[in-house]
């Protein structure tokens, strides 16, 4: 049997609202809850066993979800920026603005941050099991990538030395047209891998629940926290669903919101039931740290729904949409910064 420590996972894949939304993904892309090191069934966090294949998928998703993580999203926010100022100064001959920086990190040096990702993504293509719906969007977005190195790396440094005051925005027009294709390319590469890797991911923790079951039961400690994280996922699918097709509703939500609210409240009633359990470390089950990022989603379940049933604002659901997001988010963010034990 393996220990199941380096699956990842997609934490929110952008709540597509139909009527309410922007249509883009979220640019988060955390990585999955691992599996602990203990035995204790009560913790339910030794060993269990998936298929080779499972296991093989998981690995290979590993640095695509990396090179999403690091490059896409940063990259994402920069170009949305660079597009926003390159609007400003085409219509602002002479201003003294720049466009965005195009940098992954202020340290990065000579790209290193975006050509490991080339290297980690065409690396990734090669390894087991095949996949066209990894592979075709992979070796697109690191081709993509590598002809967008240069051309950002010109930018950067015509905008950084304010060239476009001399020459009225005559080079930064051409660097325009080399650069918004490649970035249509990349983003929709991007696109088009979150989703496959949120399938994909989707359906190995659903597995990965299934063996802490088969291995432990469901009393035990990483069952429900698996079980809730699980339970949220499909409520902000099931969210993005109804919002595309435009049946958004509050009746339509409470179904949602029911189901949310019965796994977590099993787990409740469990952590409250073994409040002294420990790790091997002598640390506290994880749930007991993420309870309340649990029950903050809980209430932004609840706070849409309310919206939505008061036919609020356009602007209100917008907001209550995107906090659920940022809570889903969050909640992910901070299982991944505690300990595994």
């Amino acid at each position: 049997m393996k220990k199941l420590t380096s699956i990842v996972i997609l934490g929110a894949i952008g709540i597509a609202v139909g009527a309410y939304a922007s249509g883009q993904f979220n640019t988060w892309l955390p990585q999955e809850m691992k599996v602990g090191t203990s035995s204790s069934s009560l913790l339910g966090n030794g060993e269990v066993n998936l298929q080779k294949q499972d296991m093989q998928l998981a690995e290979k998703l590993q640095p695509v979800i990396a090179c999403l993580n690091d490059v896409a999203g940063p990259l994402s926010q920069h170009a949305q920026n660079y597009i926003k100022e390159y609007q400003h100064l085409v219509a602002t001959p002479g201003s003294t603005r720049i466009a965005a920086s195009f940098k992954i990190k202020v340290y990065e040096q000579n790209n290193s941050i975006s050509r490991e990702c080339i290297t980690q993504m065409r690396n990734a293509i090669a390894m087991p099991p095949a996949d066209a719906g990894l592979d075709k969007p992979g070796q697109v977005f690191a081709d993509t990538l590598e002809k967008l190195i240069p051309v950002m790396n010109e930018a950067d440094l015509y905008y950084s030395r304010k060239d476009n005051i001399d020459d009225q925005m005559k080079k930064g027009r051409k660097l325009d047209e080399q650069i918004m294709p490649l970035f249509i390319s990349f983003f929709d590469a991007e696109d088009t891998l979150r989703q496959t890797v949120s399938e994909r991911n989707h359906s190995l923790r659903e597995k990965q629940l299934v063996a802490i079951e088969e291995a432990y039961g469901t009393e035990n400690f990483a069952w429900h926290t698996l079980n809730v994280s699980l339970a949220a996922r499909r409520a902000v699918d099931a969210i993005s669903t109804l919002a595309e097709s435009e049946q958004l509703t509050g009746q339509s939500i409470e179904k949602i919101e029911q189901a949310y609210q019965a796994a977590f409240d099993k787990a409740d009633a469990f952590a409250k039931a073994h409040p002294d359990t420990k790790t091997q470390l002598g640390n506290a089950p994880k749930w007991f740290a993420l309870s309340s990022n649990f029950n903050t989603f809980l209430v932004g379940l609840k706070d849409l729904r309310r919206a939505l049933a008061s036919d609020a604002k356009q602007a209100n659901v917008e907001y209550q949409l995107s906090k659920l997001e940022n809570d889903y988010n969050s909640m992910i963010r901070n299982y991944n910064m505690l300990p595994d034990a």
